[in-house]
């Protein structure tokens, strides 16, 4: 593992495989929680349409990340204030400040989402394959994520 994470293509491999099973195991306990959850108080209307937003920014990012890598880190940069923002929000839902299970697992998907939007635009140079491919795979991501916000 140590000489793995010391290679640099072997760490980005490492990290974002990392990534991904992290992601997975998170959606499947957010659609586990959210089946099994009552409705929530509040309405969840702003997370639906802010979802399909970004939904819609990201794929677009993704889309031109090849002839405008500067959109796209301008739309990576958008999604992690737009994530900081979803969080506060959902910690302030109701009249308790504590989410339900389904609330508290959909905060932990979007800070790993954010983390991965993190990686894509710090750690890999613009324009590469690379960043490419980590573009579509975190719009794809965000999809699954939009589609268990979309479920209810």
């Amino acid at each position: 593992m140590r000489r793995a994470l010391r290679s640099g293509s072997r760490r980005e491999v490492v990290l974002t495989t990392a990534w991904a099973v992290l992601f997975a195991v998170l959606l499947a306990l957010r659609v586990a929680f959210q089946r099994s959850a009552p409705a929530p108080p509040e309405s969840l209307d702003w997370l639906r349409l802010g979802s399909v937003a970004l939904l819609a920014l990201l794929v677009v990012a993704a889309a031109l990340g090849h002839r405008a890598p500067a959109v796209a880190s301008v739309v990576l940069r958008v999604e992690q204030a737009a994530v900081f923002i979803a969080i506060t929000r959902l910690l302030g839902l109701g009249a308790h400040p504590d989410p339900v299970r389904a609330e508290q697992v959909l905060l932990a998907l979007l800070g790993v989402h954010c983390v991965g939007a993190i990686i894509v635009s710090d750690e890999l140079s613009t324009g590469t394959p690379t960043w490419r491919k980590g573009l579509w795979v975190l719009a794809l991501s965000f999809a699954a994520l939009t589609a268990s916000v979309l479920a209810r």
